[in-house]
C-alpha cells in the first residue's frame, strides 16, 4: 500500500545523492582553500571530475553511504553542544573553538577509516580473504582465532588479545609519564 511517507523510491537514487554530496563537498573545499585561485569554473570542473570518478567504484559509494550519516550525527551533536553551552551562558575555551575544524577533520578521518576497514578489511592484503591456515594447528572459528573469514571477528580477537592490551597499557602509562615529567 502506498503512503505519503513511503520513501523507498529514494533508495534507487542513493548513488546520485552520493555523487552530489561528493561534488558539493569537494567544490566547497576548493572554494575555501583556493588552491587554484578564485576560478569558480575550474573548481567546479575539478569537483565534477572527482565526483564522476566515484561512479566506477561501488565500494567507494558504499563507504560514503555508510560514513555520511555518522558524520552528520557528529555535526548535529556538535551544534547541540555549542547551543547548550551558549544557552546557559558558558563559553567554550578559545583553544577548542579555534581548532574546531581540526577536530572535525580528525573525527571524519577516523569515521572513514572505520568504514573502509569494515567494507574492505577482509579482502585487502596479500594474506587476507583466503583461508590458508594449517588445520592441524588452528581450529577455525575458535575462541581467539584470527583466521575466521570475518573481519570484525578477526579485528576484535586481535585488539583484545592480552599482548595487544598490555602493549596499549604500556603506551598509555608511558604517555602520561612523559606528559607529567614535562610539566615538572
Amino acid at each position: 500500500m502506498a503512503s505519503f511517507f513511503d520513501i523507498s523510491l529514494l533508495s534507487h537514487f542513493s548513488d546520485i545523492f552520493v555523487i552530489l554530496f561528493v561534488f558539493t563537498g569537494v567544490y566547497a573545499i576548493l572554494m575555501v582553500q583556493k588552491p587554484f585561485g578564485d576560478v569558480k569554473g575550474l573548481n567546479a570542473l575539478l569537483a565534477f571530475a572527482v565526483a564522476m570518478m566515484l561512479i566506477f567504484s561501488q565500494d567507494v559509494i558504499d563507504i560514503v553511504k555508510e560514513t555520511v550519516p555518522w558524520f552528520v550525527m557528529i555535526i548535529i551533536g556538535l551544534m547541540f553542544t555549542l547551543l547548550a553551552t551558549k544557552s546557559v551562558g558558558a563559553e567554550l575555551p578559545a583553544a577548542i573553538i579555534n581548532n574546531l575544524g581540526t577536530y572535525i577533520l580528525v573525527f571524519a578521518v577516523i569515521l572513514f577509516l572505520i568504514s573502509i576497514s569494515m567494507k574492505l578489511g577482509q579482502d585487502v592484503g596479500p594474506y587476507l580473504g583466503n583461508e590458508t591456515t594449517d588445520s592441524d594447528n588452528v581450529i577455525a572459528g575458535g575462541s581467539g582465532d584470527v583466521a575466521s573469514g570475518s573481519f570484525s571477528q578477526n579485528f576484535a580477537a586481535t585488539l583484545f588479545h592480552p599482548k595487544v592490551l598490555a602493549m596499549m597499557l604500556i603506551i598509555i602509562v608511558s604517555l602520561f609519564a612523559v606528559l607529567l615529567i614535562g610539566f615538572w
